[in-house]
């Protein structure tokens, strides 16, 4: 480093300077010298001498000196090591070697190089990071990830080189071919893991539904892989504790076999419910890991009772029938109301059709009805009796001068937004036949949401032809038309199926007879994690005004599959509360809120499972044309282990790439500098403690 000093004056000023510290110091100790009969002469010039010096440096700093100070700076070529730290290279056959001498290997490696290289470390696998040591533990791989970060810390100048270390597998993130060109330095590929051929079996892909019905048919497809097993056999299975679901037998063909199936399994019991798909090993086969897939589905038991009421049979009964019938969740009832009697406490659902009618009010059957809260479908047509029902205050109003009737045919209404009505079946209703329906004015005494308008000879109109609405906690769908069972036909006749019809029918009742509680605790979380995942459980408390509170603390007791109990608290966020569970084990979670609020005990209770879902495991056998194919795109070399050492001569012999040397200047005011306060002190405080000391005062 080189040190030189620059004043804001001229140095001339020196002259003065020095010649007023001695003008100064003569006067003190030699002109008049009041000690010079008790010093001797020796230690008066030393005296002399210390306070001249602090004089000299203090007058100095009249002329603003700066420091300039230069400092060389050397450059090395950087390296980066880009190493695949996924576990699919530490589970393959040679796992011991991957684990310690490898790393060794790489270690040592990288040791020769920094002599003329800087070295730099970078793991990627679930994520792209600076690391000190690879521990080869992600549980997935991500090569494009890998070459974005390049792409944005890697520009032309600089003088970098990678080293790609892995086995060529990744299972997550696109094709990193398609983006390696855009990557400004040349990226050295090495091919870890094993790639011979080797017989194997495996689970590529699973896809089913996350929530099921009890009883009902669950749909699940699964893509199995077969290498080098043809003209095996191979049974596959689905087990539920020890319950064989589901088995099918599959013939492989070919060396290089692949098939997706589809089936269905029948969930018997409720809740959280793990499956585990197993494909049965065959002798010789390498890899175990990959035969077996669990997979969580969330059981709900929602049979829901429903009640088709009327007291003249009509087509459009038998229409309604049909279209709940193919959804196993449903169980139908018809009820004539002029021969029996209904048990609403039986029932989730009362569809009316054409009630009250014309022949029968059924008073009393609509104050029970109103009574009950029920959610009910009514179905307004030519029998039914718009007087009456106007009568019985249910929140609709019916303003009908003469008995006149029209068709009407059904426009949705695009703002509707209870559910969502996809854009296949909006096209297939445009076409559907017309409704007959009431000519008159419809009044709601609530909000009212509708689903369609009714099209009236090709003109569009703003009257409602469904709607949907709720009083106090009683929700409402009326169709205010008869004459559905036409859509039915005109669905067959088109599609060939009743698809469509039966998708409106059930979409409609399912938001009807979904039940809707509200709690003072409610709990917002998820019921199926992947492990690693940051787990976050929200909780809101409302006070018996169902006004949201958080002056109460909540209390989370969370117990795993061994019957360990752990112990937290939800944090206070807002006006909600939040609790963050992080580094649990794969396994199956009850947990229990409980807080103390408005005097009295709110427990909630709950579940969710952690599911170890290993895509390493599944595909073990190292693919180095993927490395190959990313050195000859960016301009580097493709090597394997072995070569490693030869390339180590290489790199360090390599002369087009040198170290960078540069000169950093940089200025600073003297005054900055702590140290030449502290020495113009020392001097003074020395000068001061020695004529003391000698003069023993």
């Amino acid at each position: 480093m080189n040190i030189s000093i620059l004043t804001e004056h001229s140095l001339w000023w020196l002259l003065p300077i020095v010649l007023c510290a001695i003008v100064l110091v003569y006067l003190q100790y030699f002109f008049r010298n009041k000690y010079k009969n008790d010093l001797s002469k020796l230690r008066t010039i030393i005296l002399a001498t210390l306070r001249t010096v602090a004089y000299i440096s203090l007058l100095f700093l009249l002329l603003k000196p700066s420091i300039k100070y230069s400092k060389k700076i050397i450059e090395k070529p950087l390296i980066i090591w880009a190493q695949d730290n996924s576990q699919s290279i530490r589970l393959s056959e040679d796992s011991i070697y991957y684990r310690s001498e490898y790393l060794e290997k790489v270690d040592g490696f990288l040791q020769k190089l920094s002599s003329k290289y800087e070295i730099q470390k970078l793991s990627f696998g679930q994520d792209v990071k600076l690391v000190d040591q690879f521990d080869l533990s992600d549980q997935s791989s991500d090569y494009n990830a890998l070459i974005s970060y390049l792409k944005n810390n890697i520009s032309q100048e600089d003088q970098i080189q990678v080293i790609l270390a892995g086995d060529g597998l990744y299972n997550k993130g696109n094709d990193p071919r398609f983006s390696v060109q855009e990557v400004k330095s040349p990226i050295h590929s090495i091919a870890l893991g094993n790639n011979k051929n080797r017989k194997d079996l495996s689970i590529l892909s699973l896809r089913t539904n996350k929530l099921a019905f009890l009883k009902s048919n669950l749909p699940v497809r699964v893509g199995y892989k077969a290498d080098y097993c043809k003209g095996e056999d191979i049974i596959v299975r689905v087990r539920s504790r020890a319950e064989t679901l589901y088995q099918d037998t599959i013939h492989i063909s070919t060396d290089d076999f692949f098939i997706e199936k589809n089936f269905f399994i029948t969930p018997n019991r409720t809740g959280l419910q793990k499956y585990e798909l197993e494909v049965l090993p065959l002798d010789g086969e390498a890899n175990l890991k990959n035969n077996v897939h669990g997979f969580i589905v969330d059981v709900l038991d929602s049979k829901r009772k429903i009640a088709i009421c009327y007291d003249s049979y009509h087509p459009d009964i038998a229409a309604l029938q049909s279209a709940l019938k193919t959804k196993s969740n449903f169980s139908i009832s018809l009820i004539d109301v002029s021969k029996k009697q209904v048990d609403f406490s039986d029932f989730n659902l009362m569809i009316l059709y054409q009630l009250p009618s014309q022949k029968r009010g059924v008073n009393v059957f609509f104050d029970q009805l109103k009574s009950s809260s029920l959610p009910f479908l009514m179905v307004v047509g030519g029998a039914t009796d718009i007087q009456v029902l106007n009568q019985l205050n249910l929140g609709l109003n019916v303003i009908q001068n003469n008995n006149l009737y029209q068709n009407a045919r059904l426009l949705i209404n695009p703002n509707f937004s209870i559910f969502e009505i996809n854009q296949s079946l909006q096209e297939e209703l445009k076409g559907f036949p017309p409704l007959l329906s009431p000519m008159a004015k419809f009044q709601f005494n609530q909000e009212s949401n509708i689903l369609g308008f009714q099209r009236i000879k090709g003109i569009e109109t703003e009257l409602p032809l469904f709607v949907f609405s709720q009083r106090d906690k009683q929700k409402q769908c009326y169709l205010l038309g008869e004459g559905i069972w036409r859509w039915k036909l005109q669905d067959y006749k088109k599609n060939n199926s009743h698809d469509q019809f039966n998708t409106l029918i059930n979409q409609l009742v399912q938001y009807l007879a979904l039940r809707v509680k509200k709690n003072q605790m409610e709990l917002q979380y998820d019921k199926v994690y992947k492990e690693r995942d940051l787990i976050r459980i929200e909780a809101q408390l409302y006070n018996k005004s169902y006004q949201l509170t958080n002056k109460a603390d909540i209390e989370f007791v969370l117990r795993n599959a061994g019957g360990e109990s752990f112990s937290y608290r939800f944090e206070r966020v807002g006006n909600m509360y939040e609790l963050d569970l992080r580094n649990l084990s794969s396994g199956l979670y009850q947990f229990e809120a409980k807080t103390k609020a408005s005097d009295q005990e709110l427990i909630k209770k709950g579940e969710f499972v952690i599911n170890s879902d290993n895509l390493e495991a599944r595909n073990l056998q190292a693919s180095p044309t993927l490395l190959k194919n990313l050195s000859d795109l960016s301009g580097g070399t493709h090597l394997s282990l072995s070569d490693l050492s030869q390339f180590l001569d290489t790199l360090l012999k390599n002369d087009e790439v040198k170290s960078r040397v540069s000169i950093e200047n940089n200025f600073s005011i003297a005054l900055n500098f702590m140290w030449i306060l502290c020495f113009i002190i020392i001097l003074m405080v020395l000068e001061w403690f020695l004529r003391k000391y000698w003069l023993g005062v």
